[in-house]
């Protein structure tokens, strides 16, 4: 009884670890979803209102910008902001082009999307408010 007790344990803790892998990597989820064209580029089909909404379904941003329709599908896009990665879904044809970036590359890139509206991520991105998040130093911080 005891070895099946503990059995049952084994597997339930190697489940929620396999959920856990998997729920929080909104990078390696759209590697294995869309096609990839080079490194942090995919490529889908789709229009990026239809991409954002799949990637969004899957891991729930922390922000999100949508300057589509004030921009134009060939200056604006949806730009979805988590803690450690940020994702440009922009217009391309009738498709979509699906940017993958750390928190600091993708601000700087996107910034004349965001900056207005998100926060420059810190040295670790962003935190679940979508704050800068890092681990100050030396003496005297964080006074």
């Amino acid at each position: 009884m005891l070895i099946a007790i503990a059995a049952a344990v084994v597997i339930a803790l190697i489940a929620l670890v396999a959920v856990l892998v998997t729920r929080g990597s909104v990078d390696r989820w759209i590697a294995k979803r869309y096609h990839r064209v080079t490194s942090g580029v995919y490529t889908s089909p789709k229009p990026p209102q239809r991409v954002s909404a799949e990637i969004t379904k899957k891991f729930k941003a922390i922000n999100r910008v949508d300057d589509l329709a004030t921009l134009g599908p060939g200056a604006g896009g949806i730009f979805l902001q988590y803690p450690k990665t940020m994702v440009g879904v922009l217009a391309q044809g009738t498709g979509s082009r699906i940017t993958v970036d750390v928190p600091s590359s993708g601000y700087n890139r996107y910034h004349s999307h965001v900056g207005g509206h998100w926060s420059s991520p810190g040295s670790n991105g962003w935190n679940s408010n979508g704050m800068a998040s890092f681990r100050g130093g030396g003496p005297g911080s964080g006074k």
